[in-house]
């Protein structure tokens, strides 16, 4: 008989070969999905069938509860065929993880009747108002970047309730699709295929039981993981949550050097010099598969050391939780830093707009700007750690 962890390995392997088997076709459907600014149904199904929107779901609703690290590998399979479609299997992924990590009651009101049920999340729009009332919370105006709003059945709402003095009060509540509107705004050069659109809602209650303060996932238990014991329900969310629009900087990293390598297997000069037979060409192949490799390198410790710190006794360090984030950070950096080296090796025949190295350039692009991934935040984050300053960011660093 297999034991737990040999079914898990057995498991996390199956999903990857899942991904890496989806690639092809991923590829064959990019440019369509494109056009369409969202992915395709069949893709969707395709992820459901694989379980891949169940890899963090509570395994009392039949999710896998498989280490966080998987959304790394998963994420940098599905990203080499298309960045777009593997920042929704993201996005949907980790939402199920964080509402693993709330209430029982909240957990069985999304899953009790239908464990297929997906959550997508969205960030306050300029003209969004939320307030606390007894008992919960009122939500009027526009949400945005609703990633894979299409598949979802709720969504989870980022808050920020101002107070007294400090800083808002940082909260993420479920509304199902029922009270909001989806607004079709989703018209970028980057993951254009997520249609990551905008939702309207209009004076909608939010029963306090729906909602968790980022505090309350910040490292350690969580209400959720009373009845959810894994000890991924105690990971830090915006210590290591992260690392779910890393992978997709990953994947699209390694298709963008994938794409080039075969290009240069068949193209010559203009004097009939086989490319790939130039010593710069083969310079810049070595430098960026380097940088791709030490960024999943550093994404792969990063997964291994917070899954056995989450299940100890003791939350993450001040410090694990700084060098966590600068570690995410640059290796989105190195991913867009090999993409870059890349570039001029495609040749001024393949600007076109839909060519796959282009589409994956702008995806790594797009997946890097994305709030926690910018380098000069989470090295400066880190710097004020060692330095012994004060760090500023209380979701990050509860209590300071």
């Amino acid at each position: 008989m297999d034991s737990p962890g040999r079914t898990e390995d057995g498991r996390r392997a199956r999903l990857v070969e899942h991904a890496r088997e989806m690639v092809p076709l991923l590829r064959a459907r990019e440019r369509e999905v494109e056009d369409a600014r969202r992915m395709s149904d069949d893709t969707h199904r395709a992820f459901v069938e694989a379980g891949f929107y169940r890899l963090f779901q509570p395994a009392r609703y039949g999710g896998y509860e498989i280490d966080f690290g998987l959304i790394v590998d998963i994420g940098a399979e599905i990203g080499r065929g298309c960045g777009s479609s593997a920042w929704v299997f993201a996005n949907l992924a980790a939402q199920s993880w964080i509402n693993g990590m709330k209430l029982e009651k909240t957990q069985d009101e999304v899953w009790a009747d239908n464990p297929d049920a997906l959550i997508a999340a969205a960030f306050p729009g300029p003209d969004a108002v939320a307030r606390e009332v007894d008992s919960g919370f009122v939500v009027d105006g526009g949400w945005m970047f609703s990633s894979g709003v299409d598949f979802a059945d709720w969504n989870n709402l980022q808050l920020f309730i101002r107070g007294e003095g400090g800083p808002p009060k940082h909260w993420f509540a479920l509304v199902p699709k029922s009270d909001y509107e989806i607004i079709d705004d989703w018209f970028p050069t980057g993951l254009a295929s997520t249609g990551s659109r905008a939702l309207k809602l209009s004076q909608v209650f939010i029963p306090a039981h729906r909602a968790i303060a980022a505090g309350d996932v910040a490292g350690g238990p969580t209400p959720g993981s009373a009845v959810n014991p894994n000890a991924i329900y105690k990971l830090p969310l915006f210590a290591i949550g992260n690392k779910q629009f890393s992978g997709v900087a990953l994947g699209c990293a390694r298709g963008a050097l994938e794409v080039v390598e075969a290009d240069l297997t068949q193209r010559r000069s203009a004097a009939g010099v086989k490319l790939g037979e130039q010593a710069t060409v083969q310079l810049r192949i070595g430098e960026a598969s380097a940088e791709i490799e030490a960024a999943r390198l550093l994404l792969e410790s990063d997964c291994r050391e917070s899954m056995a710190v989450a299940a100890g006794d003791a939350p993450p360090s001040m410090e694990d939780r700084a060098r966590w984030r600068r570690n995410n950070a640059y290796a989105g950096k190195l991913c867009v830093q090999a993409v870059d080296r890349l570039f001029p090796l495609t040749g001024g025949r393949r600007l076109e707009f839909h060519n796959p190295f282009h589409r994956a350039s702008r995806d790594v692009h797009a997946a890097t700007s994305q709030g926690s991934m910018p380098w000069d935040t989470q090295a400066t984050h880190y710097g004020q750690f060692r330095l012994g300053l004060d760090l500023y960011d209380p979701r990050l660093f509860p209590g300071k």
